[in-house]
């Protein structure tokens, strides 16, 4: 069996092959459970996806449509063609679609991180052509516009309206008019996503505010319903509720028991709003697309977690905390730029990116793809429940002169490099 070749002769890698079929898996598996397609109009998608999947797969690997169906409610690792190389990619053994039709958060993260590194690869080899369709790239176009329009108003409105999408996921139109967005900014929020949605109601995250998912279960003989953030940790965190159907009123949500963080991370740990959150009317409200949401949103409370925490621990040492502790400096280039003086008198800048990515290894793929970060950080930190991503972050960091490491233990050694106790 062959590589497959495209229209222009070039052939296609793994990675490139395997961003391909992964995309069209996913678009395929939300086609067969999308409440709003005629049967006409929901076979003719498939039949679409089917025949992208083949020009991925290429000449000797046939794949019969009804197997394409039956494949498309299991896992990623088994639509995979034999000739694809799988060793550069994590665990692919999990669902793309859960019960309810709603892509499942390792799905959707590794669809995305593998389009951003794919958008690297293009860019290294100067393709001249989109190899993929608009709608295919999507979210991460959804992604760049939107910060394009955020970097057009100036260092400091990007910083305000950048805090203002990561505190505001969701609202109505009023309420994110008030909130001082650009216009085309508000463009990027639409109605609510209809796997958050209890007749007419929906739920934010007690962490993130955004929409969280639905799913209907059942236990001890009677029907229930689990609320719970997308973004796993949110939920592990707090963000997981239980109610009991109802007929005429709003629900009203009953916590699931949270994980706690450990006692060492509990300062940059994400803090829940505490409280049960009522069902808000679905009518009027609007929130943040998927993609801007998980790679916007979610890394971004983290940002401002370590930014608000440094401040604090800092301000006793350091005279001016605006120029010493930037956060998104230079509309952008990398997340936070941090200039301590040590007791002994000598300087010490940290330059940081914080990256939340699901699957590590792509994330090390983009890294030597750019030959380090791309706006120049010398830090990558990730957040401390992705500690496990360490050992393989730092091989790759170092290779680039930089060094990878948990927020928290950031944290300690910027504080100890300021002769500050971190405590």
């Amino acid at each position: 069996m062959t590589t497959p070749v495209d229209d222009d002769g070039l052939k296609f890698s793994s990675f490139e092959a395997f961003r391909l079929i992964n995309f069209t898996f996913i678009k395929a598996c939300q086609t067969l459970t999308a409440p709003d397609l005629s049967p006409r109009d929901r076979a003719e998608k498939l039949m679409h996806y089917h025949g992208d999947l083949l020009a991925a797969y290429g000449p000797g690997v046939p794949l019969p449509f009804g197997e394409f169906r039956h494949k498309l409610h299991g896992p990623i690792d088994g639509l995979l063609p034999p000739w694809l190389d799988r060793s550069a990619f994590d665990d692919l053994d999990f669902p793309v679609v859960d019960a309810e039709g709603c892509v499942t958060d390792s799905a959707f993260d590794l669809q995305w991180e593998t389009s951003q590194l794919h958008r690297i690869l293009k860019r290294l080899r100067r393709i001249g052509r989109m190899r993929f369709t608009e709608e295919q790239l999507q979210d991460e176009l959804d992604q760049d516009q939107m910060y394009e329009i955020l970097k057009g108003r100036g260092d400091a409105q990007y910083v305000t309206d950048r805090t203002t999408l990561v505190e505001c996921p969701a609202g109505t139109k009023a309420e994110l008019g008030k909130r001082g967005l650009p216009l085309n900014a508000i463009g990027y929020y639409e109605p609510i996503p209809y796997h958050a949605i209890y007749r007419t109601w929906w739920f934010p995250c007690t962490v993130c505010h955004w929409p969280m998912k639905i799913s209907k279960r059942a236990g001890a003989g009677r029907g229930y319903y689990r609320v719970a953030c997308l973004y796993g940790r949110h939920a592990d965190t707090g963000a997981s509720f239980m109610f009991r159907p109802t007929t005429g009123d709003a629900p009203h949500l009953h916590p699931d028991s949270p994980d706690t963080p450990f006692p060492h991370e509990a300062a940059l740990a994400l803090r829940t709003s505490g409280t049960v959150p009522e069902a808000k009317p679905v009518e009027g409200h609007l929130a943040l697309k998927r993609g801007v949401w998980r790679y916007t949103c979610v890394p971004g409370l983290y940002e401002l977690r370590l930014h608000t925490v440094l401040r604090e621990r800092l301000a006793a040492v350091v005279a001016d905390l605006d120029e010493a502790v930037a956060l998104w400096p230079m509309s952008d280039a990398y997340d936070h730029r941090i200039e301590v003086k040590s007791p002994d008198g000598s300087a010490h800048v940290f330059t940081v990116d914080v990256k939340d990515y699901t699957h590590a290894r792509v994330l090390a793929e983009s890294l030597d793809r750019n030959e380090g970060d791309k706006g120049g950080a010398e830090w990558l930190v990730v957040p401390d429940h992705r500690a496990d991503q360490i050992p393989l972050l730092t091989v790759t960091c170092r290779k680039y002169g930089m060094r990878a490491a948990t927020m928290t233990d950031f944290a300690r050694l910027v504080c100890r490099s300021a002769g500050v106790v971190w405590g």
